[in-house]
């Protein structure tokens, strides 16, 4: 609820800066300057604005329900048993983590790390997905729109207003020395480069209250989101069965190796030029996780949120997939996973 009321705030303090620009403008004429006022507040709050989170992506690795049926009417299903709605799109990446982004007005998209999923049984997918859809069933307040919108003021515009003086310098002097009118278009450019860096430095001081209040409103969202994990695990859990979900968690644990092994892997292509690598590069990686050993249990929140798990007692799945169904879903993404993993050996991300 304090996440919420904050974020709330910062939101409402940016339009209170555009609506008092914009009365500026529309009222203040008679004193010349107010205008003038009235425009910097809305070029400051639009600095400010929450941008709209949209899914973008170069698109080869982006599914549509078209794309990918069986793959979508699974995940319908496990939205189903969950008790809240699927996904609209989905996003293959090389990473090691499967995540349920909101963007727009009420939509979702399921972002898949291959790096993760392919080290995954049917059965564990299906875990890390009914969590994730948990999440919004249990209310984790960073998917709450006022929230998950002062994001970007995280990144405090503030922190572009920086830019000192020798780097300005430098830019000026960018201009060829063998150019015509090289000395007065370096003048200009310095001119103007110093009057847009003056300009943010305006900026900064509301840019940066604004930044750190958002900062407060992420920061009192983590015990409640925490909190939500927790009953998102049991949503798991009854979904997908408990060893399922037991399993998915212990598999988090290898991260660490696992995208170690993935970049080797990635060199090597490159720099041997073995196509071979990077046609069975999923597959080679499912093969060396599958020979890692688990890890000992600790203290830490992984091992706490195990232990709840048992606690709660042995759970069958719901919803469950036969091998011809999942050779089908692999086929259905086989060519965006190819598509996914030469973009990783050719660039690393």
């Amino acid at each position: 609820m304090a996440a919420r009321v904050v974020a709330s705030g910062v939101h409402l303090t940016t339009g209170g800066i555009a609506v008092g620009g914009g009365l500026l403008i529309g009222f203040g004429w008679e004193t010349g300057i107010q205008p003038f006022v009235g425009i910097g507040m809305i070029a400051l709050a639009y600095e400010l604005h929450p941008r709209r989170d949209r899914t973008q992506d170069s698109g080869e690795s982006l599914l549509q329900r078209a794309d990918a049926p069986e793959h979508f009417a699974l995940l319908d299903e496990v939205a189903d048993a969950v008790g809240t709605h699927g996904f609209d799109t989905v996003r293959l990446d090389a990473g090691y983590a499967i995540r349920a982004t909101p963007y727009g007005l009420g939509h979702r998209r399921l972002d898949i790390g291959l790096a993760l999923w392919e080290t995954l049984t049917p059965a564990q997918r299906i875990a890390c997905v009914a969590h994730e859809l948990g999440r919004f069933a249990e209310h984790d307040v960073r998917h709450n729109v006022f929230v998950r919108t002062t994001v970007p003021l995280l990144g405090a515009p503030s922190d572009r207003a920086a830019d000192d003086s020798d780097a300005l310098r430098e830019q000026s002097f960018a201009t060829s020395p063998y150019s015509r009118f090289a000395d007065e278009m370096a003048e200009a450019a310095a001119t103007f480069r110093v009057t847009s860096a003056m300009s943010r430095w305006v900026m900064w001081l509301p840019a940066r209250l604004l930044g750190r209040t958002a900062r407060l409103a992420h920061r009192l969202a983590v015990p409640v989101a925490e909190e939500a994990a927790v009953r998102a695990d049991a949503v798991a859990a009854r979904v997908a069965s408990t060893e399922a979900a037991v399993q998915a968690l212990v598999r988090s644990r290898h991260a660490g190796a696992v995208l170690t092994e993935l970049e080797r892997m990635a060199v090597e292509a490159r720099t041997f030029k073995r196509k071979d690598v990077v046609r069975e590069l999923w597959g080679r990686l499912a093969a060396f996780a599958a020979g890692l050993a688990e890890p000992e249990r600790g203290s830490d929140a992984v091992s706490a949120r195990i232990a709840l798990l048992g606690r709660d007692g042995p759970h069958a799945a719901l919803v469950a997939v036969d091998a011809a169904a999942s050779a089908a879903m692999d086929g259905e993404l086989a060519e965006v996973k190819q598509a996914v993993a030469e973009r990783f050996v050719r660039d690393s991300v």
